[in-house]
């Protein structure tokens, strides 16, 4: 189970953190941005961090439509805007109810199917004749108070500056609003915060809105009904609405909200289809839905999902053609603003062209004509401005404009259920893939493949947000990059547990710096073992048997100790391994776990060493009065196999093969010959130029048939002087020793010996002249030496 969970641990840790991001996705997605309460701060009492993801969640969508880019809305609809033009042609906003009127009769005269007002009439509106007759109205008044004799004189005189005191423009906007059933008047609406301002008037705003209210629930089929009680129907929660003056909401024969729900950061993304009025117990359209309505001769129908218990949209059914249909996500009872761009995307009119005198109603016509138009205040400092995704400052008459747009094209923005499915989905799948992949793709490749699978998403998420989708975007990125980074993350702690049990495991028997390499590319040790072409050496203590008898065991571990320690030392110091020691032997390698071109040198550095660092501990032995010793050396270079040899919980980094063997029995052949440091001529071909070496013929090692020549490693760099000349008479003597010619042989060695008096090989050979003088060897004699020890 163990070795599961460390072979599949990335895996494993994608999957916790990718079930964690899942987790949250769903806490995300049922945790409602705005909220059912209008005017509360829903999000507020949300946890900080779902707050911040919905908050990015909100700017991811802004940048998707930034990238999108402006589109075409619909043709069907016009913005007629109060502008700065048409405030300088009839003065500051407000305007004259009588001029609105105007306005409205113009644009129902020019044929447009429906009028949506952004603007509302709560006001009693008086020009100025009017306030001059109320005036001499109040005037009288006080002058009947001091002399009420006076009265019924001026009594006739008084009803008639009492008529025409009373404002006749508003009676004005009433008459064109009674005759015009395209036209729906826009109003605000209020919450329980501000119930004691508008209590007063509460009760006959009841009856005003009863009219306007929908109570009756329409099932998804066409032409079914659900009786259900209107307060167990979720909806966006208000009191009532603000009703323009009596006289204008009973002529308005459509009423629409134009409230916003905004986000938390205080951006328009979403509409209130139906906002729900809890004193009256009914729904109430939002402006751009009513104005689709009107436009099509159609009613808005509430169409309620008996499953969730909830609205699912809004339907409206036209005379003729196929009903359109407003969606509203489960979630919370706001639907997306498919935003087509900027205000400046849509159809645009001044009010100062529709209301000028010489105005011309055919070219007006063709303008409006069977279209859905929305009258709204442009002005520069309208209190009426919204932060958009393309704007931080637009008009809210052109986020009505874009919605009843979505309506009558049916482009919603649309989030559908199926697509959570799809975002937790890519959240597992893209972890495991990472978890996958990651480990095993070279450094400078993983933040590439992290960006790819990133891209692919984003590409995806935005490919479909061009369509009317919204994939969720934050949580599944947030997602990839923690799983990436935790994937990476472990990677490195694997990396570095390993470097851990790497430098546990060759501590004993790797130098620092060659350590180091090991640990910076561990990729190139083959853990489980490689042939490769090393060099091995081979160390032995000369006369270590006899040694042990004169000392006492603690004596001898002591004298061993101090002899092994500076012996590694040069091992070490020459960037060799130390693969281990055998009693008073030393075993060692050169070319692994790290590679190095010049391994064979390296060693007769190492060997040369072994002689120089020996030289030091003779004299400090004879110092302390024990007896001194000597060593051999073999060295051999060839293929071997390398690696960690044993089993599972007991192995040792070592060299195995014929090389490794051979070199071992170069190093006993140093007794035979008389020598310290013999090597092969496999390391002899890679080191020469660089040693000082001489040929000491062939031999025949204990168990193979094969001959190999033999050199004796003197020092490095170049022979010269008594060494050249001494070096070239011995190899001079070896050549006659060959060729049968004992008594030049034995004149060659003889020189050898007065130059090196007591150099062993030139002894050895001859004496084996002298033997072969009184008996010569066969014919099938090759002149090279047969060993029968190891």
């Amino acid at each position: 189970m163990t070795t599961f969970l460390s072979r599949r641990r990335f895996e494993l840790l994608a999957l916790v953190l990718a079930a964690a991001f899942c987790a949250l996705h769903m806490w995300v997605e049922r945790t409602p941005v705005v909220g059912l309460a209008a005017g509360g701060d829903s999000d507020a009492d949300a946890p900080l961090l779902v707050r911040g993801l919905h908050l990015l969640e909100g700017r991811a969508t802004d940048l998707q439509f930034l990238l999108r880019g402006p589109r075409a809305p619909s043709s069907q609809v016009v913005v007629v805007e109060v502008d700065e033009r048409s405030a300088q042609a009839h003065g500051r906003w407000p305007w004259p109810r009588d001029t609105v009127a105007l306005a409205v009769a113009r644009l129902q005269q020019a044929g447009a199917a429906a009028v949506g007002l952004d603007i509302t009439f709560t006001d009693e509106a008086r020009g100025e004749d009017t306030r001059v007759w109320a005036e001499a109205l109040r005037s009288l008044d006080r002058t009947l108070r001091d002399a009420p004799h006076l009265v019924p004189a001026l009594e006739a005189y008084r009803s008639e500056l009492a008529a025409r005191g009373v404002s006749t423009r508003d009676e004005s906007l009433a008459a064109v609003l009674a005759g015009s059933p395209g036209v729906v008047q826009g109003v605000m609406l209020y919450t329980d915060k501000e119930r004691e301002q508008f209590a007063p008037r509460e009760p006959e705003w009841a009856a005003l809105l009863e009219p306007h209210l929908l109570r009756r629930f329409h099932g998804e089929v066409p032409g079914a009904f659900h009786e259900v009680d209107v307060a167990r129907v979720p909806g966006w929660r208000n009191r009532s609405a603000q009703l323009p003056l009596p006289e204008l909401a009973r002529a308005s024969q459509r009423l629409g909200h134009f409230s916003a729900a905004m986000d938390p950061d205080g951006t328009l993304r979403r509409l209130p289809v139906l906002a729900k009025l809890e004193v009256h117990g009914g729904f109430l359209p939002a402006l751009s839905v009513q104005t689709a309505a009107a436009a099509l001769g159609a009613q808005v129908e509430p169409v309620y999902d008996a499953d969730s218990g909830q609205l699912s949209g809004a339907r409206l059914r036209p005379r003729q053609g196929a009903p359109l249909h407003v969606p509203m996500p489960v979630a919370e009872p706001f639907t997306l603003i498919n935003y087509p761009g900027p205000g400046e995307v849509f159809d645009r009119l001044s009010m100062a062209d529709v209301l000028k005198p010489d105005f011309d109603a055919e070219a007006l016509r063709r303008k409006v004509a069977g279209k859905a138009v929305l009258v709204g205040v442009t002005l520069l400092g309208n209190y009426d401005q919204r932060v958009t995704p393309f704007r931080e400052f637009e008009p809210g008459v052109y986020a009505h404009a874009a919605f009843l747009s979505n309506i009558l094209t049916q482009e919603f923005l649309t989030r559908p259920e199926e697509l959570i499915g799809l975002e937790l989905l890519f959240m597992v799948g893209a972890a495991v893939l990472l978890a996958r992949t990651l480990p095993r793709v070279p450094y400078r490749w993983k933040m590439g493949v992290m960006a790819l699978v990133g891209l692919v998403w984003f590409g995806v998420d935005q490919a479909l947000f061009s369509r009317g989708v919204q994939v969720a975007s934050v949580v599944p990125l947030l997602s990839l990059l923690t799983s990436s980074f935790g994937i990476l993350f472990l990677g490195y702690r694997t990396a570095d547990q390993e470097k851990s049990r790497l430098r546990h495991a060759f501590q004993h028997y790797l130098d620092v710096s060659v350590m180091e390499q090991v640990l910076q590319h561990p990729e190139r040790l083959k853990l489980g073992g490689e042939r490769k072409e090393l060099t091995v050496l081979f160390s032995d203590i000369r006369g270590f048997t006899t040694l042990s008898e004169q000392l006492s065991p603690e004596q001898l571990v002591s004298f061993i100790n101090a002899y092994l320690t500076p012996m590694t030392d040069v091992v070490f110091t020459h960037g060799g391994t130390l693969d281990k020691y055998i009693g008073d032997a030393i075993m060692c390698f050169w070319g692994a776990p790290v590679d190095q071109p010049d391994h064979a040198l390296r060693a007769c550095r190492a060997a040369l060493g072994f002689l120089d660092r020996l030289e030091q501990l003779k004299a400090r032995w004879r110092a302390d009065g024990l007896p001194e010793v000597d060593i051999g050396v073999g060295i051999n270079t060839g293929p071997m196999n390398v690696g960690h040899m044993g089993t599972e919980s007991r192995f040792n980094y070592t060299v195995m093969g014929d090389a490794v063997n051979l070199g071992s029995r170069l190093e006993g052949l140093n007794k035979e010959y008389g020598t310290r440091v013999l090597m092969s001529e496999h390391t002899y071909a890679q080191v020469k130029g660089h040693v000082v070496a001489r040929r000491l013929g062939a031999v025949r090692v204990k168990g193979k048939s094969q001959p190999v020549a033999l050199y004796e490693l003197r020092a490095l760099g170049t022979a010269t002087g008594a060494d050249a000349d001494a070096i070239r008479h011995f190899e001079e003597g070896m050549d006659r020793f060959t060729a049968r010619d004992w008594d030049a042989a034995e004149a060659c060695f003889h020189r050898v010996l007065g130059l090196w008096r007591e150099d062993g090989p030139s002894r050895r050979y001859l004496d084996a002249t002298a033997a072969f003088r009184e008996r010569p060897p066969g014919p099938d004699w090759d002149g090279v030496f047969t060993a029968t020890t190891k």
